[in-house]
């Protein structure tokens, strides 16, 4: 038997194998898995066995069939057309031959011994991903074909504090009250049934220690609208956060976390940008540029380049814009990786001083 994930809460950064793991804790946050007792090849007519009935072919060690599946039982089969419950007719080395009409040939698949190998609970643990430290375990129910989904945004949720920062100094501050990282551990147990005897096997969780993790999951306090339906949304898309996502890839253009479409800078008031300070900067600084205009769009003085703190990375990040130079009625603002010139990975946005000119990278 497997028990393994099979769709997880992330978009990719195509045509490169990084993704976006960060999530918006206000809608689901999906994972799925499947329950595979046997591996199947095939399923189709095999005239050695049945002239008229389709036979399965299963890939597992033929004395484990034999110990698991029997003529008579009910089995869950998933093999192209052949998608739900089905009876054993018999059983021959790895073989399965099942009591219905051949409507077609069937593919690889999945077949589980659901009389067999019955009362299947799964459970899963979810970490805090710097601490390590137990958060909550999560005992979710697969349904009658061994498909397992469950939603870890309530656990997390119980996390978050929304405390309000005042007085930043620093040009960038992690705000680890509204944003996070977790792992999660996973396995199951079951009751094998023979005939005259049964008795119950435990999965081990997997991985079997959170400090061997590395497959970390973000979160942001924030909800989104979720495109298309909700199993599609495990795949990320919706309510996952990749276009606020920055990555050290070339042409990568991150939006910042405003909720504004037109940002005024005041001047003598406070003003923060919140970003992802995403894991893929760990060995790679980052730097906050900054060009003042005048009301023309004419730059005054230089472009300013300064290195943000990496104490504060994998966390949404809040940061200061410095004074603006005298004669400045605005600025824009970006970032990009130290040394070298990507073009930003935030995308540049004029921000005028009481102004109302449009920011180029509104919150949907």
């Amino acid at each position: 038997m497997s028990f393994l994930i099979t769709r997880r809460p992330e978009k990719q950064f195509s045509p490169s194998i990084k993704m976006s793991r960060w999530t918006a804790l206000g809608n689901p946050y999906l994972f799925e898995f499947i329950r595979s007792d046997f591996a199947v090849n095939n399923t189709l007519i095999r005239v050695a066995y049945s002239t008229t009935r389709p036979t399965v072919w299963i890939n597992a060690d033929p004395v484990e069939v034999a110990l698991l599946i029997y003529p008579g039982d009910q089995i869950y089969l998933n093999s192209g057309a052949y998608n739900g419950v089905y009876t054993v007719f018999s059983v021959t080395g790895v073989y399965v031959v099942i009591d219905t009409p051949h409507i077609g040939n069937g593919g690889a698949g999945r077949l589980n011994a659901t009389q067999r190998l019955t009362n299947f609970k799964a459970y899963v643990k979810v970490y805090n991903a710097i601490t390590n430290v137990l958060i909550d375990t999560l005992y979710p129910k697969p349904d009658s074909t061994g498909l397992l989904t469950f939603d870890v945004s309530g656990v997390i949720q119980s996390t978050v504090k929304t405390e309000a920062t005042i007085g930043q100094t620093v040009i960038n501050k992690a705000n680890k009250g509204i944003s996070g990282s977790f792992k999660i551990g996973y396995g199951a147990t079951y009751t094998v049934v023979f005939p005259a005897f049964s008795y119950v096997v435990t999965i081990p969780e997997i991985p079997s220690s959170p400090v061997g993790n590395t497959q970390i999951y973000y979160w942001l306090a924030g909800a989104r609208q979720i495109e298309g339906n909700m199993p599609l949304s495990i795949n990320g898309n919706g309510q996952n956060l990749k276009e606020y996502v920055p990555k050290e890839l070339v042409g990568s253009a991150a939006k910042f976390l405003t909720m504004f479409e037109r940002p005024t800078y005041f001047e003598g008031f406070p003003f923060l940008l919140s970003f992802i300070y995403d894991e893929d900067f760990d060995s790679v600084y980052l730097e906050r540029h900054q060009q003042d205009v005048d009301v023309n769009g004419t730059s005054v003085g230089a472009e300013t380049d300064d290195t943000l703190l990496i104490s504060e990375r994998k966390y949404v990040n809040q940061m200061k814009i410095r004074a603006l130079n005298a004669g400045a009625d605005g600025f824009d603002v970006w970032i990009e990786t130290g040394g070298v010139v990507t073009n930003g990975y935030v995308t540049v946005g004029s921000i005028p001083k009481h102004g109302a000119n449009e920011y180029s990278a509104p919150w949907p």
